[in-house]
């Protein structure tokens, strides 16, 4: 029983780095354009700011799946909410040499998911079932993720 508990552990500890590095990444590429010239390195450079997600980190980190299933389930159900736009945008951008290979495993994950149209029933589910958390858990994880971090500018202390 320890031993199993140990392992799941471990995965969940992979499964949050992932979604911590998507929804950094996430938030690097929403910012305000005020944000991104102000924590650029070289303010001399000619070169505009260029927003990469990390696709080979995440799905290195990814070994049970939760990511590719969030992005199935991106597919699968209706933008309601920008932040879902935002994660279905991201698969349009342009990657790094890298990072190809494994947006296109998230591409693929995406479209499996689109190609079943909206339905009661969950396929993505049955297609990355090495997941044990349920997408709402998913979803909630990644909303704390988005609060974390943020300042009130009421107080301008960090939100918890």
């Amino acid at each position: 029983m320890g031993v199993k508990l140990i392992i799941v552990l471990g995965l969940l500890i992979g499964v949050l780095y992932c979604i911590h590095i998507l929804v950094k990444d996430y938030q690097a590429i929403s910012a305000a354009k005020v944000f991104r010239l102000l924590f650029k390195r070289d303010l001399s450079s000619p070169n505009p700011y260029k927003a990469h997600v990390r696709w080979g980190a995440i799905l290195q980190y990814d070994r049970i799946q939760c990511t590719r299933y969030i992005f199935c389930d991106l597919g699968l159900r209706d933008i309601k909410t920008p932040l879902r736009a935002g994660f279905a945008d991201m698969l349009t951008l342009q990657p790094r040499n890298e990072d190809v290979d494994a947006l296109e495993v998230f591409k693929t994950a995406y479209n499996y998911g689109r190609s079943f149209g909206t339905t009661d029933e969950d396929p993505c589910r049955t297609e990355y079932s090495m997941c044990p958390f349920r997408i709402a858990f998913l979803h909630e994880v990644i909303q704390y993720l988005m609060r974390v971090g943020q300042v009130d500018p009421a107080t301008e202390k960090v939100k918890s």
